[in-house]
């Protein structure tokens, strides 16, 4: 990125050297001619000669930027396509977090609805549970009425019984007695 950066600066000084400015070396004050390539910078003649750009490889700013202008130009192209793809795959993303939020919103609004029915299946279990309860403890009750009310009848029955018997022979008696008499 260093790079471009340097060829953009490249270019606007390039630039600017096309409307005859003329660029000085803030060192030697002379005039900048050449493009250090192992820099990256543009420098004087002196400065070409220093120690500091000693075995250094050096253009001629012009062609420096016919060079570095064909660079730019498809660095910028590249970027611009890796952008395009970028904002389409953010496109992407964006349409999938959207379709993945339906699908929770619907997941969830499931599993609210489900929540609610089996709520609602454990409130009548409870109410099954405690009407069943209710059975068991009523029929207990009755089961424990029936037998001494059972008995209590079969008595009353067994004693009426008895009575009949005795009533029964009573009036045989009573009408077989004077027939026998007139016998």
């Amino acid at each position: 990125m260093r790079r471009s950066w340097v060829l953009v600066n490249l270019a606007e000084k390039a630039r600017k050297l096309k409307l005859d400015l003329k660029l000085h070396c803030e060192e030697h004050q002379e005039e900048l001619k050449l493009f250090c390539e192992t820099d990256k910078k543009l420098i004087c003649l002196i400065c070409r000669d220093s120690q500091k750009h000693k075995s250094h490889n050096f253009l001629p700013i012009v062609e420096a930027v016919e060079i570095y202008k064909g660079q730019v130009k498809s660095s910028f192209d590249s970027l611009t396509e890796k952008k395009s793809t970028v904002l389409e795959m953010e496109q992407q993303q964006k349409q999938k977090i959207s379709q993945i939020r339906k699908q929770s919103d619907g997941v969830k609004s499931s599993l609210d609805s489900l929540t609610e029915r089996k709520l609602t299946v454990l409130e009548l279990e409870q109410k099954q549970k405690r009407k069943s309860s209710q059975i068991r403890e009523q029929s207990v009750s009755l089961q424990s009425h029936i037998t001494p009310e059972f008995t209590e009848r079969h008595q009353i029955l067994t004693e009426k019984e008895q009575r009949l018997i005795r009533d029964l022979g009573e009036d045989e008696e009573q009408i077989l007695n004077p027939m026998q008499k007139n016998l």
